[in-house]
């Protein structure tokens, strides 16, 4: 005979029925968000396939000096080059595993972004609530990753893995569960350490954030020194076996003197490139810049909550609309000072780090305070460009720290709410707002790339675009250098455009592969000319190139005078017969 559930048998399975379609109906929503946006970012990727980067500018170095690497060449002793050994060594790992070309490079970029996205997550989560953290996170794959012209991650400069790095850093000195403080604190130095092993000046940035927010948060004196201790030993000891290791092999010129691992003897053609890519040179339309786009953002955040919390009270609604009516008069007063002009979304986002840190000073006691002193501090000091900040070359990362601070302040505007009804519904309209800030910038970027007219640069497995002319150019001078040199011959592009070296199968035997201004100086011409007299490449490459950035306009005319003297007496150059991007002489040795 069978025996009938007992009532409290019955009541639990009723119970847990209600509570799993409960949790399901919660969940439904999120994964259906995340499935979207893994979708939208899979379109974006065959969308913006190869129009990441510049097939000129970068990108070809980005897999030249690697495959230097894989091929057995000494980074610093065989190769100059001014950043930490990290990315170009993982690089060289991927080419020598799954061959030498920009696919593998995308590949290692998808994946490194992967790691990026994940270390933005667990760092917006130490500052945010779970959900503001996801959307967060979200809306950083088409801003970051997805930013055009080697700002994003996909094939760009290195500095994914150092951000990675530094996010990293920051939530191990936040806490890391059931390990000790010095634990955490050592764990945070060393990745502090790595960081400095991609970028120097993110590691030392990074560094130094972590030991004024020590300091700031800090309830006895005599728990700075030894944090302090901890952090800094722990970050020199990494970044110092790593410099070391490379002084022992390379030399201590090369590493520090001409590497610049240490920051010191930074060229004067670069301080003047970053001094102009700072926007310092308009301050004032900079600072009418970011005060419209800091208000636009305000404002919105203001309309949401207002709309949110329209039913809570007219006293509140009265003052969120007083609120509103200041930040855009603030947005108005920008607009004239002529602030609306040009790209203001991203401009906002020095505000944005210097409003992360306050708040997390002035809450010193609480336990997200800490992180948020960090990131705040840390996005102003790694910001290279501090006004007119649009999509361009260095600013991707820096935009990241300001995406995890946002999520920070908006966390902490949903907390002060007074009872946890609003909290909620604060909390749900502003995850929803930025996921239609999410699909918003999605669309925009497809919209960005499908209207992007470059067709990929035959060879290059379509992972390198460029304008029609341009990449016919391309295409048919690496012929050309193929049909005239031998496999075994080299070949040297000036002032860049080692995508060639690429195309044509052809290595570049010199030490110093790029020849920018403040790669090529004063001080250093004799030298590179003398490296050319004894390798004498088969065949060289001039590109005009405009470098008007750095200072000096052109190679051969307003620098590296002399290199150009000796190409023009030992090599038959002559036009390649296309202009498209820049005038493009190349010849054989004589």
């Amino acid at each position: 005979m069978c025996r009938r559930p007992s009532r409290d048998a019955r009541e639990f399975r009723r119970n847990r029925t209600v509570t799993t379609a409960a949790a399901l109906r919660h969940r439904l929503p999120a994964a259906g968000f995340l499935a979207a946006a893994g979708l939208a970012a899979g379109l974006l990727w065959s969308v913006s396939r190869g129009k990441w980067s510049d097939a000129i500018i970068d990108s070809g170095r980005e897999w030249l000096v690697p495959d230097a690497l894989a091929r057995g060449e000494l980074l610093y002793r065989d190769v100059v080059y001014w950043f930490g050994p990290f990315t170009p060594y993982l690089h060289a790992l991927f080419l020598k595993v799954f061959g030498s070309s920009f696919s593998t490079l995308a590949l290692a970029g998808t994946l490194e972004s992967l790691g990026f996205l994940a270390a933005l997550l667990w760092a917006t989560g130490r500052v945010a609530g779970r959900r503001v953290a996801v959307v967060a996170t979200v809306l950083a794959v088409p801003v970051i990753v997805f930013m055009p012209n080697a700002g994003g991650v996909l094939i760009g400069m290195g500095y994914r893995n150092a951000a990675t790095f530094s996010l990293l850093a920051i939530v191990a000195a936040s806490g890391l569960g059931k390990v000790s403080r010095k634990s955490s604190f050592a764990a945070a130095g060393a990745l502090a350490g790595l960081s400095g092993l991609c970028r120097t000046e993110w590691g030392a940035a990074t560094l130094l954030s972590l030991l004024v927010a020590t300091g700031l948060r800090a309830r006895r004196r005599n728990e700075i020194p030894r944090d302090a201790l901890i952090l800094s030993g722990a970050a020199i000891a990494v970044f110092g076996t790593g410099l070391g290791v490379f002084a022992a092999l390379a030399g201590w010129k090369p590493v520090v003197e001409e590497g610049h691992l240490l920051l010191t003897g930074v060229p004067r053609e670069t301080r003047t490139f970053l001094w102009g890519f700072s926007g310092a040179g308009d301050w004032l339309g900079g600072l009418a810049q970011l005060l419209y786009s800091s208000a636009i953002w305000l404002g919105a955040f203001l309309a949401l909550r207002w709309w949110a919390l329209r039913k809570e009270g007219a006293g509140l609604g009265g003052r969120v609309l007083l609120q509103l009516t200041v930040v855009l008069f603030a947005a108005a007063l920008g607009s004239f000072l002529g602030g609306g002009d040009g790209a203001v979304l991203f401009s906002a986002a020095p505000a944005v780090c210097l409003a992360t840190f306050l708040a997390g000073t002035l809450r010193r006691g609480h336990a997200r305070s800490f992180p948020l002193m960090t990131l705040g501090l840390l996005g102003l000091l790694v910001s290279r460009r501090f006004f007119h900040i649009g999509d361009s070359w260095y600013v991707s990362n820096a935009l990241a720290i300001a995406i995890v601070g946002g999520a920070g302040l908006l966390h902490r505007s949903i907390a002060v709410q007074s009872s946890r009804l609003p909290r909620a519904r604060l909390s749900r309209f502003v995850a929803g707002g930025i996921a239609l800030l999410v699909g918003v910038a999605f669309l925009g970027r497809f919209l960005q790339y499908r209207s992007d007219e470059r067709i990929p640069v035959p060879g290059t497995g379509q992972m390198l675009t460029a304008r029609p002319p341009v990449a016919r150019d391309l295409a048919a001078l690496a012929a050309s250098i193929r049909k005239a040199t031998g496999p075994a011959d080299s070949l040297v592009v000036f002032p860049e455009g080692e995508i060639l070296n690429y195309l044509s199968d052809r290595r570049n035997p010199l030490r110093h592969k790029l020849y920018l201004p403040g790669y090529v100086t004063v001080q250093n011409e004799r030298e590179i000319l003398s490296e050319l007299e004894r390798a004498r490449p088969a065949a060289v490459v001039l590109i005009r190139r405009p470098t008007s950035e750095y200072g000096p306009m052109f190679f051969g005319e307003d620098y590296g005078r002399a290199i150009r003297h000796w190409l023009d007496e030992h090599y038959n150059l002559e036009p390649s017969g296309g202009k498209a991007h820049a005038a493009l002489l190349w010849g054989k040795r004589k």
